[in-house]
């Protein structure tokens, strides 16, 4: 299952392609795609795999599979399993994978994606097929592509750092969402269903000890079924979530077979949080790997950055990849991340300010014995827009797209998807409080879509395998169910997060990382912007950009951020510090434009 090489297939979509599809398939494919040959299946159904398992059919034909990615625990994603179960086979699956699964008995095409999004799936429609591949720069580098950018999935990158759900900035071609599959009956469209997510009915709002320690052990297994045989590289912060997945897997694996890696920016930025990760490592005799970042190296990756094919809004993909490059040149091939629990166990402030927003919403909604206020604010897409928790980033707000876009792109409003995926969860469980709602929309968007796909592609790359346990499905579930009481509270007159996880993790992290002071250690972007050769490369990224020829987005708006970046001081209120949002997701979109759709090197 752990192959290298990417998943590729070719579908006829037509009657037209079908008929030939036989004869013709191989001038089909693109210049890109590994060159046809015996390690090709080719089904009467119009389908062509490279290089899948095959087991014979009951009707003489034969059935096949291409599988990337690893699964945890007994469930396994076999030619058998698949076979004898379909669908069922994946949606039993905890681990991450993408799968293409022809089941000749039942005439039956499946693509799937696991349930959090770890590996992905790209399809591209052409006028008679579908072209399948697990990376997205095949599809996007063949020659005889007319890579054309698609307006609305580059509005939705400028406001939440990600394509559109279910899209690419590419038109035409597609993603397959996170927690979904597709299937294809030999013709016809490709039918798309939703297998997961985190809500569900037997997750309790309030725990007592009985449910805080069934959490605890749920946890422990999750990072115990991720641990390598031999040596293992940790991302290791200093913060409780990492801190404590180093910590069990100490206790489970013992301190000596373990590497610690935390990013150390150098001077003269003054807030580092390697003195913390030192504690823990201490504590558990783990071996604790400082990697110094500064402006040189910052500037050094920009062009691996900006050369991605799907581009990353989150700027700390440049500390992610500094040090993937140091945890790969160890040796190491598999990694340990802390992501996932602030996404799940509330550790965002938004999480807070969308529930008191909500709160405030319901106290004064009219119809409470009729209709429940969250379904009632879903009736008014206006004050749903604002209201309705879109995700943690939010990189330009309105008042910022009324200025950079034209019409008709500044008139575009997010609210009607938004409020189609709350129905669709509604329609799951129908009582569903706003924090299980808020846990289904990071796990749904922002942690595949934009996170995945950020530091996914680097890392293997590398040849790294790096597992999430706070994304566990069976932790996501437990957590997603949890109320407002035990996510948030207050403590020596000021509000803290994650109050059920920080209960937990007293048990073996150090008290002096239980009560550090709480501050968020982002890559010092701004401090990197006062360095001549960094600012250099973004604005030389930006300012020449085809991009900007293309009518999409207005020129006067990169005066403008500029403007804005030159006049920021440290002391400066956190609004302003947008500006440096702003510029970077317009440099990643202007980057991908000119690469892709330019075709310029």
């Amino acid at each position: 299952m752990l192959s290298a090489e990417p998943i590729y297939g070719l579908i006829a979509k037509t009657a037209v392609a079908r008929a030939d599809f036989a004869g013709h398939w191989r001038q089909r494919l693109p210049a890109t795609f590994p060159a046809a040959g015996a390690d090709w299946f080719v089904s009467a159904a119009g389908l062509a795999l490279h290089a899948p398992q095959t087991s014979a059919g009951p009707h003489g034909g034969q059935s096949a599979l291409c599988c990337r990615g690893r699964t945890y625990g007994a469930a396994a994603l076999s030619l058998e399993a698949l076979q004898r179960d379909g669908a069922r086979a994946f949606e039993r699956c905890a681990g991450e994978f993408a799968l293409a699964f022809w089941d000749e008995a039942r005439g039956q095409l499946l693509l799937a994606r696991d349930q959090m999004g770890q590996r992905s799936l790209f399809i591209r429609e052409d006028a008679h097929h579908y072209l399948l591949c697990s990376e997205l720069e095949p599809l996007l580098a063949d020659p005889d592509f007319d890579c054309q950018l698609d307006a609305e999935s580059a509005v939705h990158y400028l406001m939440f750092g990600a394509p559109y759900p279910g899209r690419t900035l590419a038109r035409r071609v597609s993603k397959l969402p996170a927690a979904h599959y597709l299937s294809w009956n030999g013709a016809g469209p490709l039918l798309s269903h939703r297998y997961y997510t985190p809500i569900g009915f037997d997750a309790p709002k309030v725990v007592g000890a009985a449910e805080r320690e069934q959490l605890e052990r749920t946890l422990d297994q999750a990072i115990h079924a991720r641990l390598a045989d031999g040596g293992q590289a940790i991302l290791l912060s200093g913060g409780v979530d990492s801190s404590y997945i180093a910590a069990t897997a100490a206790m489970r694996a013992g301190g000596e077979r373990l590497d610690a890696y935390t990013i150390e920016f150098t001077a003269p930025y003054p807030h580092n949080e390697s003195q913390y990760a030192r504690i823990v490592t201490d504590a558990y005799g783990i071996r604790h790997h400082a990697v110094e970042l500064g402006p040189e190296q910052a500037t050094a990756a920009l062009a691996d950055v900006f050369a991605a094919a799907e581009p990353c809004s989150a700027w700390s993909s440049i500390t992610h990849r500094h040090l993937l490059a140091r945890i790969g040149a160890d040796g190491h091939r598999s990694l340990l991340s802390g992501l996932g629990a602030d996404e799940v166990f509330g550790g965002y402030w938004k999480f807070f300010q969308s529930y008191a927003k909500l709160r405030f919403f319901d106290e004064s909604w009219p119809a409470a014995d009729a209709v429940d206020s969250i379904d009632g604010l879903m009736w008014q897409p206006t004050p749903a827009r604002s209201r309705l928790f879109s995700g943690i980033p939010r990189f330009h707000p309105d008042s910022a797209l009324r200025a950079a876009l034209p019409q008709p792109y500044k008139s575009w409003s997010h609210a009607p998807q938004l409020i189609e995926f709350y129905r669709q969860c509604r329609r799951y469980k129908p009582d569903a409080h706003l924090f299980e709602l808020m846990v289904a929309h990071e796990c749904q968007h922002r942690v595949p879509d934009l996170l995945f796909a950020g530091f996914e592609p680097p890392a293997r790359s590398q040849g790294i395998h790096t597992a999430y346990p706070f994304l566990a499905p069976e932790v996501a579930e437990q957590a997603c169910g949890l109320g407002a009481a035990e996510r948030f509270w207050r403590k020596d007159n000021r509000w803290r997060n994650k109050k059920v996880l920080r209960e937990i993790a007293a048990k073996r992290v150090p008290d002096a990382i239980m009560q550090r002071p709480l501050y968020s250690y982002n890559a010092p972007i701004a401090q990197w912007m006062q360095h001549p050769d960094f600012s250099a490369a973004i604005y030389a990224q930006l300012r020449d950009a085809p991009l900007w020829d293309s009518g999409f987005v207005q020129r006067g708006w990169l005066s403008e951020v500029e403007a804005q970046i030159r006049s920021y001081t440290p002391r400066a209120k956190a609004a302003h510090f947008t500006c440096f949002g702003q510029m970077w997701v317009l440099a990643t979109l202007a980057a991908w434009h000119q690469r892709w759709v330019a075709r310029q090197s």
